[in-house]
């Protein structure tokens, strides 16, 4: 496989955000594209690996950026003419997008700890306040 991570599946959300694509149009890709079939969990919930993001990248580069059709795309996908060169660069993609969403749920994070120090602070003085006037 060529993409290396220390996580093996993906849920349809982490897939939507990782990818820029709704999870409602994973959804419908799949009945175009045979290719798109990722494996379900014993609740029936959609497990995507590594080598299924890197087709829905593919997939979405040939839609979105090349302006195929979905039928088009199929045909494409499906004759092979997806190179593997273009996996390994939708693998670095991957790389990329799942770094920039670790950053972002830090900062994340981060943020929401600065706010929740300063509500409390707001607190206690609301609080010396109200035992000052009463």
């Amino acid at each position: 496989m060529a993409f290396e991570s220390s996580k093996s599946y993906y849920s349809i959300g982490e897939v939507s955000r990782i990818s820029g694509i709704p999870a409602y149009l994973l959804r419908y890709w799949e009945e175009f594209f045979s290719e798109l079939a990722p494996a379900r969990d014993t609740r029936g919930n959609r497990r995507y690996t590594n080598r299924d993001i890197a087709m829905v990248l593919n997939i979405k580069e040939l839609v979105y950026e090349k302006g195929y059709k979905l039928n088009k795309a199929s045909q494409m996908v499906r004759s092979g003419k997806v190179a593997d060169d273009q996996t390994d660069h939708k693998t670095s993609e991957i790389l990329k997008l799942q770094k920039q969403l670790s950053r972002e749920q830090k900062q994340y994070e981060i943020t929401d700890e600065r706010r929740r120090l300063l509500l409390l602070e707001i607190k206690d003085e609301i609080e010396d306040i109200l035992q000052l006037l009463g």
